[in-house]
C-alpha cells in the first residue's frame, strides 16, 4: 500500500466486507466542513426525516483568498432539506466551531444546544448581527437531550477553551460518539478532566460509531498539560524587566487565567487590547469562568514598563490584528518599544506562517524580544497527540471509525492509527461525501451533497467565487485597460492610451507599450467597416490580440479591460 491511498476501505462490515445492502432506516453522516481541511466544522447526522448537526464553524482566509474576511461552509444541503434538520448542538466555543452560526440560523432557525460558554458567545454574535428569537438551550456534561430518534448526551473533554464537550448520539441503529476537540489532560487548570468513564462506559454498552479528532493525528507521544504553560510564564515574567505583552487566541480563558494570576504574582497590571479579546473576556467572567479582580486591571499603557502586562490579539499575524499594527507602530493605543518582551502564546495554523514570521520580524525591528510558541511550554495543543487518540479508541472500542477535523493526511494518519489498535473498519471521508450505516455495514455513496466554501467580507456580505477568482488573476497576472477614442466610422482619432499595473516588465518598458500600440493600431487600420461600427465585436478583438501577445512574449495572462470612446 503506498502513502498516498486511504489505508481503510470505503465500505466495510464487521463480518462480511462484501455487503453493500443499505436498508431504508441507515443512518447517514454527511460532513459539510471539516474533513479535509482545518477549520469549519459542520457534521450531519441524519436518520429517517429527522437530522441534527454538530457544530457550525468558520475558517479565516488565507493569502489566495483576497478581500476575504472569513469563509463558511457552503450549506446549500440544509436549507434544501430544512424540514430535517431539528437541532444544532455545538462542542465548545472556538470559531472554527461556533463562527458560522449566525450565517445558518439567519435562514433556518434552530434551537442551539451548547455550554454555557459556547452560548454566550453564539448570543454575543447573534446580537452583533442583529439576530433575535433564536432559542439557545444549555446543555451540561452528562445531560440528554431527546429529538425523535436521537438521544444525544454531553461528555465533558479537556480542550484550549473551557466548557468542551463531546457528544454520545444514541438512535436505533446503534451509538455514535463524536468527540469534537479534545485532548486527555490529567491536571487540568479547572480540574475537570476529560469525562472518560463516560465514554469507556459507553465503550461497554457497544459504541456503533467513533468520529473522533484527528488534528494532532501526525504527533507522536501525549501531550503536555496546560498547567506547564503557567511554569513557563511564571519565568519569563520574573525575568522581564520592561513591558510584557502576550497574545494568545482571545477564547483561550484558561491561558487568558493564568496570565491575569501571574500579573498579580508579580504585582503586574494587566490591559487587555483587543476586540474579540476584551468581549470575550467580559462574557467568560460574567458566566464565572474567569476572576480578573479590578486592582488587577490596567486603564491604559501608561503605566511603567516594569508594572504592566498587555494582553492583546494577533496570533495568526493577521496584519488588522492589534499585534500586527502595534508591530509597525500603526496602533493608537500601544506602541512597542525596546525592551519589550513579547510572547506569543499559540500555535501557528499551516498556512499562517508567512504572516506570523512577518510580524516576529517586525517586532525584532522596532526592539522587542519575542518568544513563541517554538520554545518549550510557551504553548501546549488542545488536540490529543497520537497516544490520546489510541486510547480513545482503545476505551470506546467501535465497530466503525471516521476521523474528522484535519486535512487528508491527519485524516489518514488516524485511521492507521485506529487499524494499529484493533478498529480496522475505518472509512476516510471529506466534504459532502455521505456515509451511511445500517448496524453491520458502512458504504460510501457515490454521489457527494453540496458542499463548499462561502467567502463573506467585512460587511458580513456573500463574496461570489468568480469575485474571488478575479482577485486572484489580478493579483498573479496583473491587468491592462485599454482606451481608444473613434468617430463615427469606428476609425482611430489618436493613438491608443495603455494603463497596466502588476505587469513587471511592462510598466517600466516604453517600447513594449508602443508595439502594444501598434498592433492595435494595425488591427484598426486593417478591420472591415461592418466591424469597426460594432464595438462589441471590436472590444473582443483587441481582448483576443492582447491576451495572445502577453501570453506569447511574456508568459502572463493579465486581466484585459478594453474600452472605445466615441468622439
Amino acid at each position: 500500500m503506498n502513502d498516498e491511498q486511504v489505508p481503510m476501505s470505503e465500505h466495510a462490515t464487521s463480518d462480511d466486507r462484501s455487503s453493500l445492502i443499505v436498508p431504508r432506516s441507515s443512518l447517514r453522516v454527511i460532513p459539510l466542513g471539516g474533513l479535509g481541511e482545518i477549520g469549519m466544522n459542520l457534521m450531519v447526522y441524519e436518520l429517517g426525516d429527522t437530522a441534527i448537526l454538530v457544530d457550525c464553524g468558520m475558517m479565516f482566509p488565507d493569502a489566495a483568498t483576497l478581500g476575504v474576511d472569513v469563509i463558511v461552509p457552503d450549506m446549500t444541503y440544509l436549507f434544501d432539506n430544512a424540514s430535517k434538520v431539528k437541532a444544532l448542538f455545538l462542542t465548545h466555543g472556538h470559531e472554527d466551531h461556533i463562527g458560522a452560526v449566525p450565517f445558518l440560523v439567519d435562514e433556518l432557525p434552530l434551537p442551539v444546544y451548547g455550554t454555557p460558554l459556547a452560548l454566550g458567545f453564539v448570543a454575543d454574535k447573534l446580537a452583533e448581527f442583529g439576530i433575535e428569537g433564536i432559542e439557545l438551550r444549555e446543555i451540561q456534561p452528562r445531560e440528554t437531550v431527546t429529538i425523535d430518534d436521537f438521544r444525544i448526551e454531553a461528555i465533558r473533554v479537556t480542550h484550549s477553551i473551557v466548557d468542551a464537550v463531546g457528544y454520545a448520539i444514541s438512535t436505533p441503529v446503534g451509538t455514535i460518539i463524536h468527540t469534537g476537540d479534545f485532548k486527555i489532560d490529567h491536571t487540568p487548570i479547572d480540574a475537570k478532566p476529560t469525562d472518560l468513564a463516560r465514554f469507556a462506559q459507553y465503550g461497554e454498552d457497544g459504541v456503533l460509531l467513533l468520529v473522533s479528532d484527528s488534528t494532532n493525528a501526525l504527533v507522536p507521544g501525549h501531550g503536555p498539560s496546560e498547567k506547564s504553560v503557567g511554569g513557563a510564564l511564571d519565568r519569563l515574567f520574573a525575568n522581564a524587566k520592561g513591558r510584557i505583552l502576550v497574545t494568545t487566541f482571545a477564547s483561550h480563558i484558561h491561558r487568558v487565567q493564568q496570565v491575569i494570576d501571574l500579573a498579580r504574582k508579580h504585582r503586574r497590571k494587566v490591559l487587555l487590547v483587543g476586540r474579540s479579546l476584551v468581549d470575550n473576556v467580559e462574557t467568560a467572567e460574567r458566566l464565572g469562568y474567569l476572576k480578573f479582580p479590578r486592582e488587577t486591571r490596567a486603564s491604559g499603557p501608561e503605566l511603567a514598563p516594569r508594572d504592566l502586562v498587555i494582553m492583546t490579539t494577533g496570533t495568526q499575524g493577521e496584519p488588522s490584528s492589534a499585534l500586527a499594527r502595534m508591530a509597525v507602530g500603526e496602533h493608537k493605543q500601544v506602541s512597542i518599544e525596546r525592551g519589550d518582551l513579547v510572547v506569543i502564546s499559540a500555535r501557528t495554523i499551516p498556512g499562517n506562517e508567512r504572516a506570523v514570521a512577518h510580524v516576529i520580524d517586525n517586532l525584532y525591528r522596532r526592539g522587542a524580544e519575542v518568544v513563541h510558541h517554538e520554545q518549550p511550554d510557551v504553548h501546549v495543543s488542545g488536540h490529543a497527540c497520537e497516544e490520546e487518540l489510541k486510547l480513545m479508541l482503545n476505551v470506546t472500542r467501535p465497530r466503525f471509525f471516521i476521523p474528522m477535523h484535519g486535512t487528508l493526511r491527519h485524516l489518514i494518519h488516524h485511521a492507521r492509527l485506529a487499524e494499529a489498535v484493533g478498529v480496522p473498519h475505518g472509512v476516510v471521508i471529506t466534504n459532502g461525501q455521505v456515509a451511511e450505516l445500517d448496524g453491520d455495514a458502512i458504504h460510501v455513496l457515490e454521489d457527494r451533497v453540496a458542499h463548499g466554501k462561502v467567502f463573506i467580507d467585512s460587511e458580513a456580505e456573500e463574496v461570489p467565487d468568480v469575485v474571488v477568482r478575479d482577485r486572484q488573476h489580478l493579483a498573479e497576472d496583473g491587468f491592462v485597460i485599454v482606451v481608444v477614442a473613434v468617430d463615427n466610422n469606428g476609425r482611430l482619432i489618436r493613438d491608443p492610451e495603455i494603463i497596466t499595473r502588476g505587469l513587471v516588465h511592462v510598466d517600466a518598458s516604453q517600447e513594449i507599450l508602443a508595439e502594444v500600440r501598434t498592433l492595435l493600431v494595425g488591427m484598426f487600420d486593417e478591420s472591415p467597416a461592418d466591424e469597426l461600427r460594432d464595438s462589441d465585436l471590436l472590444q473582443e478583438k483587441m481582448r483576443a490580440l492582447l491576451k495572445r501577445y502577453f501570453r506569447k512574449s511574456m508568459g502572463r495572462r493579465p486581466m484585459i479591460l478594453p474600452v472605445i470612446w466615441e468622439m
